[in-house]
C-alpha cells in the first residue's frame, strides 16, 4: 500500500498545451503483517523511491487535465485550474495559484505463500501557490489532503483468522517545496516534501521524501 509523499506538481497550467513529465519521487509504504494469523495487524511502514509518469493536457489556458502513473502506486485522473497569474507559456514573472482535484480506482491481484485480491480508492486535493523570478526560474509549495482505501480478499493460507483485508488511510497531510528551472519547452524540478499518515490499525507516521521530475510541454 503506497501512498506518494512528493507531488511534482506546478501551480501554472500548460496555458492550451500539452506535457509529459518523468517523475523519480518517495512514497510511504505499508506492508501487510499476518502475525498470528490476523489479517488487521498494524501495518510495517516504511519509504521507498519509485518513478511516475504524467501527462497533461489543457483544454483552455488556465485549466489542464492530467493524468499521473505510478510504478507501485494508484493512478490519478485530475483536474488543475489556475486562479492566480500567466501559465507556463506565458511565462510571466510574478505570484501563482493553483488549485488540484484527482481520483483513482484501481484493481490488482498478488499471488505467492498468499493469493491477494484488493481494489483501491483514492481521492486527493491540493493548493499550490508559487513565485516566478524569471522566465526560467519559479520557486513553489503546496499543501495537500488526501483519502486511501485498500480492500480486498486473501486465501491460499492455512491458519488465517479472516479472508478480508481492509486499510483505510483518511485526511492524509502532505506539504511541498521546490524549484523549476527551464524553458517553456523543457524544464527540470526538485522538491522536498513531508506526510503525515495513519493507517487501520496503525500508528500515526511522519515522513520526508525527495523528488525531481523532468517535463517537455508541446
Amino acid at each position: 500500500m503506497k501512498v506518494p509523499i512528493n507531488r511534482m506538481i506546478s501551480p501554472e497550467t500548460t496555458g492550451g498545451g500539452a506535457e509529459i513529465e518523468y517523475r523519480q519521487n518517495t512514497l510511504s509504504e505499508g506492508r501487510l503483517d499476518f502475525s498470528n494469523g490476523d489479517t488487521d495487524n498494524p501495518l510495517l511502514m516504511g519509504a521507498i523511491t519509485n518513478r511516475a509518469m504524467n501527462t497533461a493536457f489543457g483544454p483552455v489556458e488556465n485549466a489542464d487535465f492530467f493524468v499521473t502513473i505510478h510504478q507501485e502506486s494508484s493512478s490519478l485522473l485530475g483536474l488543475k485550474i489556475q486562479l492566480i497569474g500567466d501559465s507556463n507559456k506565458s511565462r510571466g514573472t510574478g505570484h501563482k495559484l493553483a488549485a488540484t482535484f484527482a481520483m483513482g480506482n484501481e484493481r490488482d491481484s498478488y499471488g505467492g505463500e498468499y493469493e491477494i485480491s484488493l481494489k483501491s480508492d483514492v481521492t486527493d486535493y491540493s493548493v499550490i501557490y508559487g513565485y516566478r523570478t524569471s522566465s526560467a526560474v519559479m520557486f513553489y509549495t503546496g499543501l495537500s489532503v488526501s483519502n486511501y482505501s485498500f480492500e480486498g480478499t486473501i486465501s491460499g493460507g492455512a491458519g488465517l483468522n479472516s479472508d478480508v483485508i481492509d486499510y483505510k488511510a483518511q485526511n492524509i497531510l502532505g506539504w511541498n517545496g521546490g524549484m523549476e528551472f527551464g524553458s517553456s519547452a523543457f524544464k527540470l524540478k526538485v522538491e522536498t516534501a513531508t506526510q503525515q499518515i495513519t493507517w487501520t490499525n496503525t500508528e500515526e507516521k511522519l515522513f520526508y521524501g525527495f523528488a525531481f521530475a523532468l517535463t517537455a510541454t508541446f
